[in-house]
């Protein structure tokens, strides 16, 4: 049989043709034998350590990885978007792979998420694996964490063994064939070597191929037993992430309990649709806390798994309530925490996290493995006469603890200073609606502000002095200021008669009255209020009602400085530690108040 004759065009075009069909028919028998010609050579498991049984591994009802074919055989796969848990031994090192098919691969669809304005970008460390000459045309953004979720114990009790660091997992990345296993003792042009920071390692790389993972752990005599952890990669975001900054503000506590915000979530104006999105969602965040002197969490500050493992209050306490609020810094909206079962006198570590993405997290979740934030610490109250009061119905801005009795609870204590407040404003309305407020530019009292400016003024001053801030009597802090002394403490001593507080009708009583009648609270002292809150009242009402403020020793015995550095020297409403470090006020006018008229007794009874 006689074949046409073919063109130039053609006879590359059967040539092509045959090696292509040559390469499928190849590519076949390769991957269809035995499981894939990765798995060519046999596959042995290896069984987890003997030690495994002894540690809580379950997370969320996950089982750690089995890490197989180790040795010669091949490598664990990673998926997109997906953390996987593995033990290891100290001194062992495990290998696993990205594969350049999933590096090339599809992103994943983008989830619902938050509103807008929610934090800063994270600032999770960034590193290039291969310089960007290097770089291919068609590379890609591969993101690789780790949380360490387990970690080895001391293997001695005593004082001195207690310094001992526990070494840091180490991560390797290559994306050389050359070096398919990277760990320890290998090229270092071949690999990037990365050391876990207190339990979290994050990094982001450009590949076109296969990347290759090494996780070591150093050998250490010090401590025995396992690791645990978990590696999470991503085309899209990190699967774990970190971030710099704390995100979490102190407010106030008292023996048992303490109070914590977020910064703003958003600074949309109240009204929007945006401002009104946060104070409806299901609070995003959650807290973790643990006394500084538990060592459960050493170590590893920064990991999301073990936290919400090793944490003494965790996601999932009955300890912990939280909630959205308006309260404070710009009256947007932001997450509050009031947790309970603390110890007194103990400073606590605090921890702002979110699982997964907040929407939802673990497997096939961009962002699935969870977010830290940078640690602060606060510290619980040593007396139990000062209590924490938060949301009341009048005086919603105050947030602190206040002068209490351990014999009263919460809600009777709360009713009796914010109906006491309440009383107050009303006969402040009753005079102000004597004032022209709707009148012309010509009648009325000022250009710059109203009544209602007045009466925003009147009621943040009026909470201030009538709910006072409560701190430790034992505290030395220079601004506090003693009060009720004349009163014993609760275990019956009092103060020498001949004491020097007990001459001063100002340290001898409380600023209310109201308080030594019917809370009795016993001696205590005082963040007195700012004196800018005077200020601002002066400001901003009308002459006719005779509002001033006093001067020289009376004003230091009835008003406080704010701080520069934005701690609590001085109580003002919906105030937190440092969250406000740059605020500035106006101290042109003198500072502190009388009020005059109809309130020269209120005067008598606050000051």
């Amino acid at each position: 049989m006689q074949f046409p004759k073919l063109t130039p065009l053609q006879s590359r075009f059967a040539a092509t043709f045959a090696a292509t069909v040559l390469l499928l028919v190849l590519y076949y028998a390769l991957f269809t034998n035995s499981g894939g010609f990765a798995y060519a050579l046999e596959v042995r498991e290896i069984a987890p350590p003997a030690i495994v049984h002894d540690y809580p591994l379950l997370i969320e009802g996950r089982k750690p990885e089995e890490i197989v074919g180790r040795g010669t055989s091949g490598l664990t796969t990673l998926g997109n978007n997906q953390g996987k848990l593995s033990n290891i031994n100290i001194g062992e090192t495990q290998n696993w792979v990205f594969p350049k098919e999933t590096v090339n691969g599809p992103k994943s669809s983008p989830p619902k998420g938050l509103p807008a304005n929610i934090t800063a970008p994270s600032s999770s460390t960034a590193t290039s694996v291969v310089g960007d000459h290097e770089l291919k045309k068609r590379a890609n953004t591969v993101y690789i964490s780790l949380n360490t979720c387990i970690k080895p114990s001391l293997n001695s009790t005593s004082p001195a063994s207690s310094s001992a660091s526990l070494p840091p997992l180490t991560v390797y990345i290559s994306t050389s064939d050359n070096n398919q296993r990277p760990g320890p003792g290998k090229n270092a042009d071949e690999q990037t070597e990365y050391t876990a920071d207190q339990g979290y390692m994050g990094a982001t790389i450009q590949a076109s191929g296969d990347v290759y993972i090494g996780v070591s752990a150093s050998n250490t005599s010090a401590f025995s037993g396992i690791y645990n952890y978990e590696l999470g990669t991503s085309v899209d975001a990190s699967y774990h992430s970190y971030e710099d900054s704390t995100n979490l503000y102190f407010v106030d506590s008292d023996i048992h309990s303490a109070l914590l915000i977020t910064d703003n979530v958003t600074q949309s104006d109240p009204g929007t649709p945006n401002y009104q999105e946060w104070m409806d969602i299901e609070p995003p965040f959650t807290i973790f806390a643990n006394n500084i002197n538990n060592s459960g969490i050493y170590g590893l500050e920064r990991s999301y798994c073990a936290l919400n493992q090793w944490s003494q209050i965790r996601k999932g306490n009955n300890a912990i309530n939280t909630s959205m609020t308006s309260r404070g810094l710009g009256n947007e909206p932001k997450e509050q925490f009031y947790f309970t079962y603390l110890n007194s006198s103990s400073t606590y570590y605090g921890i702002l996290g979110m699982d997964g993405n907040s929407t939802s997290s673990g497997n096939g979740v961009i962002g699935g493995g969870g977010k830290i934030w940078r640690a602060m610490n606060f510290t619980t109250k040593a007396d139990d006469n000062c209590a924490l009061l938060y949301n009341l119905d009048f005086c919603s801005q105050v947030a602190y603890a206040v002068p209490s009795n351990p014999d009263l609870d919460s809600t009777a204590l709360a009713q009796i200073y914010d109906s006491n407040a309440q009383s107050y404003y009303q006969n402040f309305k009753n005079s102000l609606s004597l004032i022209p407020c709707n009148t012309s530019s010509i009648s009325m009292y000022s250009l710059a502000v109203g009544c209602a400016d007045c009466e925003a003024a009147y009621k943040q001053w009026l909470c201030a002095v009538t709910i006072p801030r409560c701190y430790d009597f034992s505290s030395d802090y220079s601004f506090l200021q003693p009060r009720n002394v004349g009163q014993a403490f609760f275990n019956g001593t009092k103060l020498p008669a001949n004491h020097s507080l007990l001459q001063s009708p100002v340290t001898n009583a409380s600023r209310n009255p109201l308080i030594d009648e019917k809370i009795k609270p016993g001696p205590y002292k005082e963040i007195l209020p700012c004196q800018d809150l005077c200020n601002d009242l002066v400001r901003t009402c009308p002459a006719a009602l005779g509002f001033s403020c006093p001067t020289g020793k009376l004003l230091n015995d009835s008003y406080g400085y704010r701080a520069s550095n934005g701690d609590i020297t001085c109580s003002y409403l919906g105030a937190a530690y440092y969250l406000n470090g740059g605020y500035r006020v106006d101290v042109n006018m003198s500072m502190g108040m009388f009020l005059a008229g109809f309130g020269l007794w209120l005067a008598s009874a606050l000051f």
